[in-house]
């Protein structure tokens, strides 16, 4: 089974933006799923009358890849399932302007780990309000540096449990634990904005 045109198309025209020989490593590897170029492995049927032969190619095996990726990602979520508290959780997200990109694509591990600092600093400072919940949540993040379109596009994407572990280390409700957001976004998108901000600014003061 040749790979994905679509996706390999889409990829490319992403590549010719930014050429990063990581990248054209990712996008050969699936270029080549399940095709002779991994090799494969041969079954021959065992009746005499039969010996029909079949061959099963291998798989990249690489998270991206839109096949063998989707396996990795039903695994992923398994295990994470079993962590959860049997409480009601919120899904945030937190991103960072395109006209960074090109900043992003030359220092990736300082810009990736900024967003990771500015979304939790964001959502520790809210979840430590007593208008809102006054407890430590448990809190999943997780990078996402593509979107859907595979354009790059970094992002945070965090789930947050509706409540937390008190100063008395009680379990306690968010006070709106029953509403559509956890924090109120209009007041959440400022405040993350300016930590995101300041904290970059004193990157690029340092050289990063």
């Amino acid at each position: 089974m040749p790979g994905n045109p679509a996706t390999i198309a889409a990829t490319n025209a992403e590549l010719e933006t930014n050429d990063c020989a990581g990248s054209h490593a990712v996008l050969s590897r699936i270029e080549r799923c399940r095709t002779a170029g991994f090799g494969y492995h041969a079954y021959r049927c065992t009746d005499s009358d039969c010996g029909a032969m079949q061959y099963v190619y291998h798989s990249c095996r690489n998270r991206h890849c839109p096949h063998c990726g989707n396996s990795k990602k039903e695994e992923w979520i398994e295990a994470r399932m079993k962590e959860l508290l049997p409480v009601k959780y919120y899904h945030a997200v937190f991103t960072m302007p395109h006209q960074l990109n090109s900043l992003v694509l030359g220092n990736r591990i300082a810009m990736f780990n900024l967003l990771f600092d500015a979304s939790s600093y964001t959502l520790m400072k809210f979840a430590g309000d007593e208008k809102y919940l006054a407890a430590q949540p448990g809190i999943i993040s997780v990078l996402h540096t593509w979107g859907q379109q595979l354009s790059f596009h970094p992002h945070i994407h965090s789930i947050v449990s509706g409540g937390g572990i008190d100063n008395n280390k009680h379990w306690k409700d968010a006070v709106k634990a029953k509403h559509k957001f956890l924090f109120p976004p209009k007041a959440v998108q400022p405040v993350y904005r300016a930590y995101f901000l300041k904290q970059l600014q004193q990157q690029i003061d340092r050289a990063l």
